[in-house]
């Protein structure tokens, strides 16, 4: 019963950063917002829930024990752990490209359409690869 209070946390980390992640890439591919403001703010909640996810992802593992390397499901867990390495080092990138541009822009995007669309870009891949992390955690839930 412990491990429950675990599992919620780590889905509601995961909702707070696939919502946030494709709101944020709706609002600038539609220019809905400019201002770099909602996502310099989402960049902290974004990496506070990934540090959630971490914890409560181990201590999902330690609750169901040590996959076997050579089962479906541990090869399936393996290419989770390999997705979720490169989601985080492609939004380390996405995070230093907010911060660069926060220094050149200041807090507004308006005058330049190209950094929107990156943002947009940016967010868009996040989002893709967070949905894949989910079928990923589906299919290791279900089989």
């Amino acid at each position: 019963m412990a491990a429950l209070p675990i599992r919620t946390l780590h889905v509601l980390a995961m909702a707070v950063i696939v919502g946030g992640t494709t709101v944020l890439w709706y609002s600038y591919r539609s220019g809905a917002i400019s201002s770099l403001g909602p996502a310099r703010q989402f960049e902290w909640l974004f990496w506070g829930s990934v540090g959630v996810l971490v914890f409560t992802g181990v201590g999902n593992l330690g609750a169901l024990g040590p996959p076997g390397p050579g089962t479906d499901w541990g090869r399936t867990l393996l290419v989770k752990l390999v997705v979720v390495v490169a989601l985080v080092g492609g939004s380390v990138v996405r995070t230093l490209l907010l911060v660069q541009a926060s220094d050149r822009e200041g807090t507004s995007a308006e005058r330049s359409p190209p950094l929107r669309r990156t943002l947009s870009r940016a967010y868009g891949a996040t989002a893709a690869v967070l949905l894949g992390v989910v079928v990923l955690a589906e299919v290791l839930a279900h089989g």
